[in-house]
């Protein structure tokens, strides 16, 4: 179990669950980004900002389809990675490029579904289980 102080955010009035995160690629130990990523319960995929495209040099696993406002199409290449957060379990999943977000990364709900997390709103902690 881990506790996790709530982040202070960009530009938001309020501070929020967030992790900082590791990327690699599938075949690599060492990664390519860290950088911190909201828990975002409201996206169903990871997302990371675009400007990170040229330097990861990742092979699209497959197309998805996605509505979410700035993206210039409804269809979107997805990326298998291995993620890291704060030391967890190493996971591989998917994330997408988001053209939206320059400083940070989403945190979706295709890596929360290997944790349990709790939200102490009061103490302005995100504590999370692994599954």
């Amino acid at each position: 179990m881990g506790e996790h102080p709530y982040h202070e955010w960009f530009g938001s009035p309020e501070l929020c669950p967030a992790l900082y995160i590791q990327l690699a690629k599938p075949q690599d130990d060492e990664p390519f980004l860290e950088l911190i990523a909201a828990f975002d319960t409201g996206a169903p995929l990871t997302a990371i900002p675009l400007t990170y495209k040229d330097k990861a040099q990742l092979i699209p696993s497959r197309p998805v389809k996605v509505k979410w406002a700035g993206y210039p199409t409804e269809r979107v290449s997805a990326y298998i990675v291995k993620l890291t957060a704060n030391g967890y379990t190493p996971r591989l999943v998917e994330v997408i490029y988001d053209p939206n977000h320059t400083e940070y990364a989403l945190i979706g709900r295709n890596l929360m579904k290997y944790w349990y997390a709790t939200l102490k709103g009061p103490e302005r902690i995100l504590e999370i289980t692994e599954s």
